[in-house]
């Protein structure tokens, strides 16, 4: 089942020093486990229904017009997961208080300060 517009997102986008990318690389990993544990894109017993997720990271550039210019040393990382409706995702939320990171993936938004949407909208898509 393909999202819609209408459909509720959740996402974040944080800069990280490369000298974080392995820890940080390590927590996604396991958010992404546990997604795979308890959420499906697809009708699944035992399992909540999301849309889509997916994790990016990307090198940031001092200009990406022109990346012989470098790096800053940071490494751009963004979550994106879209769900159903306002109660799936709340039920998404509900079942990530029992995953045994979340304290450490809550520090994130202390340590990085990345930029949230917490229940968006999908305005406009494909």
């Amino acid at each position: 089942m393909s999202f819609e517009i209408g459909s509720t997102a959740f996402g974040f986008t944080m800069r990280v020093p490369e000298t974080d990318e392995t820890a940080v690389d390590d927590l996604v990993s396991s958010h992404a486990k546990w997604m795979s544990e308890t959420h499906s894109l697809g009708h699944e017993d035992g399992k909540l229904q999301t849309l889509e997720y997916f994790i990016t990271k990307a090198t940031e550039l001092n200009d990406m017009m022109d990346p012989q210019k470098g790096s800053t040393g940071n490494i751009i990382y963004t979550v994106s997961e879209v769900h159903i409706d306002d109660e799936h995702f709340g039920k998404h939320v509900e079942l990530g208080q029992n995953w045994s990171r979340i304290g450490e993936f809550f520090e994130l938004f202390e340590k990085y300060s990345p930029l949230v949407t917490m229940g968006g909208r999908v305005t406009q898509k494909l």
